[in-house]
């Protein structure tokens, strides 16, 4: 089975690929569109740094960004770094029955990630387009509508000038 820490870290990695010709996104962005805590998406990208799938830069202008072309990076190579193998594991401890199971189901989720490659769920954004929140004022009431003006004269002054 494939751990929720590995889904988030393919959906981060295809929203920073998303981004690749936009520069860099930071953790507060990714943190904000992928609805995870900085902390857990810290936890993330750290081993995707340290296997160098992204690559990272601090200060103004910095963030995260994909190493390499999206085109040889396979989800598999993203789903490797936080889901460990049968082989990496012990396999003693499962009964032979399960271990075959275990295996066969292991090959097919290896084989499918690995032939679908990071291009492939990416579309480059165009343009960056900010959602504008509406704006609310703290004590939420709505806005005030546009004050009526009179249509006839309402005093003897503006009577006579418009005669």
């Amino acid at each position: 089975m494939i751990s929720n820490k590995t889904i988030n870290a393919m959906d981060v990695c295809v929203l920073i690929a998303a981004q690749q010709n936009l520069g860099r996104v930071s953790t507060t962005e990714l943190a904000r569109r992928l609805h995870l805590s900085i902390s857990n998406l810290e936890s993330i990208l750290k081993p995707l740094k340290d296997h160098q799938i992204v690559s990272s830069r601090k200060g103004p202008g910095g963030g995260y960004e994909i190493r390499g072309d999206l085109a040889m990076i396979s989800m598999w190579d993203i789903a490797a770094v936080f889901e460990p193998t049968l082989a990496q594991q012990s396999s003693e401890a499962l009964p032979l029955e399960a271990a075959d199971f275990e295996w066969g189901l292991e090959r097919v989720i290896i084989d499918t990630l690995s032939r679908s490659a990071l291009s492939d769920f990416v579309v480059l954004q165009a343009m960056h387009i900010p959602v504008e929140a509406p704006m609310v004022n703290r004590f939420k009431f709505k806005p005030l509508t546009a004050p009526l003006v009179p249509k006839a004269p309402n005093s003897v002054f503006q009577l006579h000038m418009a005669l």
